[in-house]
């Protein structure tokens, strides 16, 4: 089976790196489509290496999406990237024009049912049915831009699976397969190239302290921050305060946000405020930004008045403050 490629005006010189960055396929997975199924057929430049075209990185962008929604490569591989096109068009998505990967999301659409969507994960999530979740999480991806994903979903979410577990209507098991499923589609959205390399100067530092394992804050945090075209870097959690400056000189950043909520209670009040100290005292003209309810229900207390010597730090209240923060930059 030999895909026969297109008749156009194929602009574009990629190496497999970038064509991987910028469709959001990895690099083996391209390797992979290639030799199996011919999905794309490259050009080699005077050096041997592949040489993929505009026209190459949207059939990887346009198979990336289907098999996302649950198609098989072998079964798609070979049709046209028109066909591919009418395919997703058929799932609501719209693909109308010459599109790169940083195009091919669609905008917001009114017809979702957020609250619907939410009690079909919670119900799926007492009969623990994981395919039907991840389905849930599929179609919402579609719908909804990361903003919206963050603050009509994520956040509600696992405000209601905390009250859950406290109360046990939900166990730790359950508990630990949606926190898998949120992480895996949230990072499936940060991390195939769909949002487009921002040219703002502005750099945004997302971590959690030494000791602290917490990352949804951290992931909604990134999701906003790829909304509204901002250059950020993800840290992760557990990252020592040297490691993190260190970090921060090197990519001449502007602004850091910390995750300080510690579920573990591992954490004291203590080395998070010593932490604080010397990362704000670190960043120069940078700006801290610390996400903790703990810390906001603290803030006014003589253990925490020590922050305010230093007015380059602040204390989001909620991930709605972080969103409004992050949009006036």
């Amino acid at each position: 089976m030999e895909m026969v490629k297109e008749s156009s005006t194929n602009k574009g010189h990629y190496s497999i790196q970038l064509a991987s960055k910028i469709s959001g396929v990895g690099v083996h997975t391209i390797r992979a489509w290639e030799k199996r199924y011919q999905a794309v057929v490259p050009e080699r430049n005077a050096s041997g290496r592949r040489e993929y075209n505009d026209k190459d990185v949207e059939r990887l962008s346009l198979l990336s999406e289907l098999c996302t929604l649950g198609h098989s490569i072998g079964k798609i591989a070979h049709l046209s990237t028109g066909d591919l096109k009418v395919q997703l068009q058929k799932l609501g998505k719209k693909t109308d024009g010459h599109q790169k990967a940083s195009s091919l999301r669609s905008p917001s659409l009114t017809v979702v049912n957020v609250e619907e969507s939410l009690k079909i994960l919670f119900d799926a999530l007492e009969e623990y049915k994981i395919d039907t979740i991840s389905e849930e999480f599929n179609r919402l991806k579609l719908v909804l831009n990361p903003r919206e994903l963050v603050l009509k979903v994520i956040s509600p979410l696992l405000k209601e699976l905390e009250k859950g577990v406290e109360t046990e209507k939900f166990n730790i098991s359950q508990e630990h397969a949606l926190s898998a499923l949120i992480k895996f589609h949230t990072g499936h959205i940060l991390f195939r190239g769909n949002h487009s390399k921002s040219v703002r100067p502005l750099k945004v530092l997302l971590c959690a302290p030494e000791g602290s394992f917490n990352e949804f804050g951290l992931l909604q945090a990134a999701l906003l921050c790829s909304f509204y075209n901002l250059q950020f870097y993800y840290l992760g959690p557990n990252l020592p305060a040297d490691s993190l400056l260190d970090s921060y000189r090197s990519l001449e950043g502007g602004l850091v946000i910390l995750e300080t909520k510690d579920d573990t209670g591992h954490l004291s009040e203590g080395f998070i405020r010593s932490y604080a100290e010397k990362v704000a005292g670190g960043i120069g003209e940078g700006r801290l930004i610390m996400d903790d309810s703990r810390v906001k229900e603290s803030s006014q207390s003589s253990q925490w008045s020590h922050l305010n010597q230093y007015s380059n730090i602040s204390i989001m209240k909620d991930i709605e403050g972080l969103d409004q923060l992050l949009k006036s930059l």
